[in-house]
């Protein structure tokens, strides 16, 4: 068959879900008469579970450009040793009917399956003056800002800097951490007279930090937080901010900077689709993670609720999950078999990065913490590049992001 005449499995996004998607389906479909497409509005991957290294690393460590070959990982040498059509664009429109997204470059796409995986946008719920003053951190772009901003106010500050972090999942967690040690260093770099002048607060409206982790990893790395004198602050709800302050239900707390890692909702594009949302602009999908016929929704853009009733937290190992499933299903229906629902675990494995080569692991069968766990999350990050990419890319990449991330340890 010409492969003009191949049938496309097309997937839009390449985050950890939509990658792994592609993986699967170009590894199942080979003798198939289908073409495998991946579209990304970026040319790279960028490996999310390091972003908080970015926004905590000096220049005199490295650079951006540094930064970014340490953080991203080109498509195309991920597609081409995978046997799948990479297409850089951006969504613009879907047409269920034709079977066809237009991307906003103009170009039309038919596809005869198509997965959605396109991530999430920071949520700001609505309080006046947070996404005009707060920081996000979802992307490369945002760390680069957001160290810059911290360097700044360090070299100009004087007396203690104030940072406070809005939402104690494990984005904030993992950041609040890294500003103890990123502050410490810079003021010795810029000969401040006394170092270590920071007040890190990390605030949360819930009763708890890291909701729906379990109480082992909480304890953890709570102790672990007040041991390097992060300060904590849960049932705080923020009903607005300023320019200096942050004010809540109870008080106002003066800041420096502000980062708001406290939330997330839907891609905005996904409003004009035509497919069913929930309030936080995600897609809903049934038991087999469809959204409409032939169309499938995975990762932090579905919302997807489990036997428990309760919607999927975002991350990776469930995007990852979501994805090979999705696969799985697409390949059962080109073979005429019938698809098989997606059944979420009730655990997941996770590791959390808590400040220097220190890391909270708790993978099922074993739990521990300390430079062990930072030591298996660097293993697991080898595995990931190993699954992507060919060993003579994938284990050079590996020792480049250690070499540059340790540099800030």
């Amino acid at each position: 068959m010409n492969i003009s005449e191949k049938k496309n499995i097309v997937i839009v996004g390449a985050g950890f879900g939509g990658v792994t998607a592609a993986i699967k389906l170009a590894s199942g479909c080979a003798s198939k008469k289908f073409k495998i497409m991946l579209i990304d509005k970026n040319p790279y991957q960028l490996y999310t579970p390091a972003l908080y290294e970015i926004a905590a690393m000096p220049h005199e460590n490295a650079n951006a450009v540094a930064l970014s070959h340490a953080i991203t990982i080109a498509l195309e040498d991920i597609a081409s040793e995978k046997h799948i059509d990479f297409i850089q664009g951006e969504l613009a429109s879907l047409n269920r009917e034709q079977k066809k997204i237009t991307l906003k470059n103009g170009a039309l796409v038919e596809y005869h399956s198509l997965i959605l995986a396109l991530g999430s946008e920071t949520n700001y719920f609505n309080i006046p003056g947070l996404a005009e003053f707060a920081l996000p951190l979802k992307n490369f772009n945002d760390g680069v800002i957001l160290r810059n901003k911290m360097e700044k106010l360090i070299r100009e500050k004087t007396g203690v800097l104030h940072i406070a972090v809005g939402g104690a999942g494990a984005t904030g967690v993992e950041l609040a951490a890294e500003f103890i040690s990123f502050v410490c260093r810079l003021q010795k770099i810029y000969n401040k007279e006394q170092v270590c002048r920071v007040e890190v607060s990390l605030m949360e409206a819930t009763g708890e930090i890291l909701q729906g982790f379990s109480p082992w990893v909480v304890k953890k790395a709570r102790l672990r937080l007040q041991q390097i004198g992060v300060h904590i602050k849960t049932n705080t709800r923020i009903v607005s901010v300023n320019a200096e302050e942050i004010k809540t239900e109870e008080e106002s707390i003066h800041y420096d900077l502000l980062v708001w890692a406290g939330g997330i909702s839907g891609p905005r594009i996904l409003q004009s689709l035509g497919l069913p949302l929930n309030k936080k602009g995600q897609i809903e999908v049934n038991q087999y993670l469809e959204a409409a016929e032939d169309i499938f929704a995975i990762g932090d853009n579905a919302s997807f609720t489990d036997q428990s009733q309760k919607p999927l937290p975002g991350n990776i190992p469930i995007a990852e999950g979501q994805a090979r499933k999705t696969a799985k299903n697409i390949l059962r229906a080109i073979n005429g078999q019938t698809k098989k629902p997606y059944r979420a675990r009730n655990k997941y494995p996770y590791i959390l990065a808590v400040g220097k080569k220190y890391a909270i692991a708790d993978i099922i069968v074993i739990r521990f913490a300390g430079f062990f766990g930072w030591l298996l999350k660097q293993l697991i990050e080898l595995r990931y590049f190993l699954f992507i990419l060919p060993l003579k890319k994938a284990l050079p990449l590996w020792i480049y992001t250690i070499k540059t991330y340790s540099a800030n340890d």
